[in-house]
Parts: structure tokens; C-alpha cells; sequence
């Protein structure tokens, strides 16, 4: 049974601070996906391998956490992921990509929801946030469970992230 990852994006994988979400829906709105600079610049590159290695051990499959889903389809997600070299979460999405999203939802409520309608039973499940947009998971079930790794923000997701992701869902398939 695969595995399923919830990613955010902002502070997990895309910490630039000159090429951000502003500039992607700026790219998205003009229709603009010759911004080179843009798609090289947005995932740094120590995530995207950590990434990388991440998918190639347990090849989970993706449910997008972040906030970019509340503006963005699916296809533009698959678009951005495949422009930074990102191929493989782009292809590896699950069928329901994405968790719900209300005004007053907190990020626990939004995976707590989406678990709770869509994971098989006893399906490894990691959740890749940050203390930013992910604070609330600290106190939640999904915390003390052991399937949270949360970034710091402005750093990402970095070696020993990438070490305490990988123990979790290891954890989870004995």
C-alpha cells in the first residue's frame, strides 16, 4: 500500500524570498510560464532532493496541504511542479490532491478531514509542514501519532527533515 505525503509548499520546499507564490500567480494570471528565472529559483534545491530521495525510497503518493489550492487547479500545480523539476510529485498526485479548504479551517482540521474520508486502513501517511502555516499540529493527535515533520521556516526541508520523515514512515511499515 502506498503511502500517502501531505506537502505544503510555502517554508517546506519553496523558500525564496524573491521568487514566491506572488510571483507565481503574477506568472499564472499573464500566462507567463517563459519566467525561467521563476521555476529554477522557486524550489530550493536542497529540498527538491530531499524530495527526490523521499519519493524514490517509499513512492508515495501527494495530497497538497497548501495554501496555493485555494487559487490554483490541479493542472496548475502539476504545471509548477513539473516547471521546478518536480516531475515526480506532479505525476505521483493522489485522486483527491488536495486537502479541504474552508475560510475557518485550521491545517490539523483540513488533514484530519481528509484522513478520515480517504486513507486505507493502516496506510503510512507523513505530513511535511511548517511551524508557520502548520503551528496547530503540534498539539494534535496527528503529532503524537508520529506523522508529522515540521520546517523551519526560511529553511525548509533540510538533511535532518529529510532523516526524521524518513524514520516516520519506516516506523509506520514494520
Amino acid at each position: 500500500m502506498r503511502p500517502v505525503v501531505f506537502l505544503d509548499i510555502d517554508d517546506v520546499i519553496a523558500i525564496n524570498l524573491h521568487y514566491n507564490s506572488y510571483q507565481v500567480m503574477a506568472a499564472l494570471k499573464s500566462e507567463n510560464w517563459e519566467w525561467p528565472e521563476l521555476w529554477s529559483e522557486l524550489v530550493f534545491s536542497v529540498g527538491r532532493a530531499n524530495l527526490s530521495t523521499l519519493h524514490y525510497e517509499f513512492l508515495p503518493s501527494y495530497v497538497i496541504s497548501s495554501s496555493w489550492t485555494r487559487y490554483l487547479k490541479q493542472e496548475q500545480i502539476q504545471q509548477i511542479f513539473r516547471k521546478c523539476g518536480l516531475e515526480f510529485i506532479a505525476d505521483a498526485l493522489h485522486v483527491c490532491w488536495t486537502t479541504p479548504k474552508n475560510e475557518y479551517s485550521s491545517r490539523s482540521d483540513e488533514l484530519i478531514e481528509w484522513i478520515a474520508k480517504h486513507r486505507k486502513a493502516g496506510q503510512p501517511l507523513l505530513i511535511l509542514d511548517d511551524y508557520n502555516s502548520g503551528f496547530d499540529l503540534v498539539e494534535s493527535p496527528l503529532y503524537q501519532q508520529g506523522l508529522v515533520v515540521l520546517c523551519e521556516p526560511s529553511i525548509g526541508f533540510i538533511s535532518e527533515k529529510l532523516v526524521a520523515a524518513q524514520r516516520l514512515l519506516r516506523a509506520q511499515l514494520l
